[in-house]
């Protein structure tokens, strides 16, 4: 199976073969993921046959790009011009991985030795913060993972974007890269709610985040007020990354990260600074 059939296999093409979501032909193939009405949130995260996770990334490529032939072709570009790096998986076998991109967004391909496609996806710049790692739920192909922990006084579930180049325990306190890339970004209302059915407090200025019903454990319903925005590239499409704080805590202190919204998931609106903006977005953090 070459390259183009694989990487349609991560979509669940027609013409693809059947195939693990993430992972190789010597995986269990996993059920078809269940879908919200509006296809947003979903990392098309199963149980497999075994009780493991097995994955795709078709929702997470759709934060960047609009087809499936843009995405096999940066899949493609980044096995041609990424320096190669060989890692372990959590049983031992050897896979190569490649990362490759100019801008703040890159992405990153992983295959075996023979150039079979593993996984691919495509991976942002965030701003660092301090994770205490409690939980570590690693997918059925063992070179991803998805993190739990403590961020501040809040709880935070992460893909893991290097977990195949972590060759130590994981669990306890590191630093971890933070970047949200966002299935819609969208102007938030000002709305007055009321507490207790006598506080009132505005919504604007908020900085908050919940699960998404529907989607994985790292993915999120949010609001927050940007605080800058610049314009960046992933190809041909044109992304708009901001900064902001993911949610702000007991004691006021804000913990920002980078959200990256490409025009397509933004749907006409450009964020600028100062605004309030919702959405669902794809949480994601590099280990250091």
């Amino acid at each position: 199976m070459g390259l183009f059939d694989r990487v349609r296999g991560l979509f669940g093409g027609d013409d693809a073969e059947p195939e693990p979501a993430t992972g190789h032909d010597d995986a269990e193939v996993a059920p078809e993921p269940t879908t919200d009405p509006a296809d947003r949130g979903r990392s098309g995260v199963n149980e497999a046959a075994d009780g493991e996770k097995s994955g795709s990334h078709g929702s997470h490529w759709d934060t960047v790009t609009t087809g499936q032939m843009d995405v096999i072709s940066t899949i493609r570009g980044a096995v041609e011009s990424g320096m190669p790096t060989e890692w372990r998986t959590d049983d031992g076998e050897t896979v190569v991985g490649y990362r490759a991109g100019a801008g703040p967004i890159s992405t990153l391909v992983v295959t075996d030795p023979g150039g079979e496609l593993w996984t691919a996806y495509p991976v942002a710049e965030g701003i660092t913060h301090e994770l205490a790692v409690e939980t570590v739920v690693p997918w059925a192909n063992g070179v991803e993972a998805q993190l739990t922990g403590a961020l501040g006084d809040s709880t935070v579930s992460v893909f893991a974007t290097n977990y195949v180049a972590i060759d130590e325990r994981i669990e306890g306190t590191r630093q971890v890269e933070l970047a949200a890339l966002c299935y819609d970004l969208n102007p938030a209302d000002d709305e007055t709610l009321t507490v207790d059915d006598e506080h009132e407090f505005s919504t604007a200025g908020m900085a908050g985040f919940v699960p998404f019903d529907g989607g994985d454990a790292d993915d999120y319903v949010f609001q927050t007020r940007i605080e800058s925005v610049k314009q960046v590239e992933f190809g041909d499409a044109t992304i708009y990354r901001c900064r902001a704080p993911l949610f702000r805590d007991a004691h006021g202190n804000d913990y920002e990260i980078s959200v990256y919204a490409a025009e397509h998931a933004c749907d006409g609106y450009v964020p600028e600074a100062g605004d309030d903006v919702e959405g669902v977005f794809w949480l994601q953090g590099w280990l250091s």
